[in-house]
């Protein structure tokens, strides 16, 4: 995603400048007639003595015989060939450097001269938004690559720098569109597409209010890249960071976790006693023994952990107290609300019992009551409902589910579910 040097600028420069040059009808040999506009002696004579010497790089000798060209010059077709002379003199002059400063004016001018060639004005009007985009005039070189795809200008780099610049004008939106359709040309092409311009993208649209567009790209990326850094990263910055880390709740939260754990995307032991804290911070304590026994199942949590002995007695306390699957099912059958029957849902869910939590988390449902969150119970039953094997159900459980940042957290889950294959080590 890095900008075009001037070192590579100045390249470009002289390779187009040099074959025009050499090309131009007044270097044709005595016998060969003619076919392009007529110079009169007076610039033939110093613009092939010009090409010369910037042919051996022998630049001082080419100044005067550049400055001569110009000052003979007196139609369109002498003063572009005393422009590209020119132009070619300073990019070679300016080395690996460059210098964007004196070739803009240059530019500008054979973009002005109606001699310029129609077949270099899209060359020229890309070179010189490049120019602009270098000097940060962001509305400009939006303008000069958009007119230079128009003239029919093409380069590997001219679609993510429209697409790029249009992003940082503030059209998210429009840039979005022109990298979707750079990596749809790209796969039509059989060729790979670069993840960084997932990650671009992504980090663009997350500065927007756009979250449908967020996580549509975000599905792109794990689709393409399904690693377990990636899906820990995209659930990290989805509800661990920024603006919804400040305003998610516990029990969302919890299931963002779950989603880790689903992908085999925990990283380590502070990942794994963080989710099982959380577990048994909202009553999930079942849950908690599950994580704790597969971080150290994993190696992940040391066997001698204190922190993991700490929490993993909190759990236990808090399970004798709920008592068995079949007790709490009682209550819950003989509940007028669904309150009870979401507790044993979670409860059976943490065991990793998906067929006792989805017949709960629907007695749940059925039930209904003030209290019993819809959406938190759709998203728990669409759990485990993948759990199971179940992805149709699954996915229709998570599909009711779609305000807020729990219709998000579905969504993703939804994801999870359509993933083309498990998520790979690297």
């Amino acid at each position: 995603m890095k900008k075009l040097s001037s070192a590579a600028l100045a390249a470009i420069l002289i390779a187009g400048t040099s074959s025009m040059a050499i090309t131009t009808p007044a270097f044709a040999k005595k016998d060969e007639k003619p076919t392009g506009p007529k110079l009169s002696n007076e610039v033939r004579t110093p613009a092939i003595a010009a090409q010369t010497a910037l042919a051996a790089k022998d630049y001082a000798a080419a100044g005067p015989q550049v400055s001569a060209v110009e000052a003979a010059a007196k139609t369109d077709d002498e003063r572009y060939l005393a422009q590209v002379l020119r132009l070619q003199l300073t990019a070679n002059q300016a080395g690996p450097n460059g210098n964007e400063a004196a070739m803009a004016p240059m530019l500008d001018a054979l973009l002005a001269n109606p001699a310029t060639p129609k077949a270099e004005l899209g060359r020229f009007t890309y070179l010189r938004a490049n120019m602009a985009y270098n000097a940060k005039q962001y509305p400009q070189a939006l303008a000069g690559y958009v007119k230079a795809r128009d003239l029919g200008y093409t380069s590997e780099n001219l679609p993510l720098q429209i697409a790029r610049t249009k992003i940082i004008t503030g059209d998210s939106a429009g840039g979005a569109s022109e990298i979707e359709a750079q990596i749809a040309a790209a796969k039509a092409a059989g060729k790979p597409v670069d993840e960084d311009l997932y990650k671009y993208t992504i980090s663009s649209l997350q500065k927007t209010p756009d979250t449908a567009a967020t996580l549509r790209w975000t599905r792109d990326w794990l689709y393409a890249y399904p690693t377990q850094k990636n899906w820990h990263t995209a659930v990290y910055v989805f509800g661990f960071q920024g603006a919804n880390a400040r305003t998610i709740t516990k029990k969302q939260r919890l299931d963002l976790f779950r989603l880790l754990r689903a992908t085999d995307s925990l990283t380590g032991e502070n990942e794994y006693l963080e989710y099982a804290q959380l577990a048994v911070d909202v009553g999930v304590a079942s849950e908690a023994q599950t994580v704790i026994a597969a971080g150290k199942a994993s190696g992940k949590i040391p066997a001698a952990s204190a922190n993991a002995k700490l929490i993993l007695a909190e759990a236990n306390g808090q399970v004798a107290k709920e008592g068995s699957i079949a007790a709490q099912e009682k209550s819950a059958a003989a509940s007028s609300d669904g309150l009870n029957a979401t507790g044993a849902g979670d409860f059976s869910l943490g065991q990793g019992n998906y067929a006792k939590a989805i017949e709960l988390y629907k007695m749940a449902l059925t039930k209904g009551g003030a209290k019993v969150d819809k959406d938190e119970v759709n998203t728990r039953l669409g759990i485990a409902y993948l759990g199971s094997g179940d992805k149709a159900q699954a996915k229709q459980a998570f599909g009711q589910v779609t305000n807020g940042l729990r219709g998000q957290i579905a969504l993703l889950w939804s994801y999870w579910a359509d993933a083309p294959g498990k998520p790979t080590a690297a």
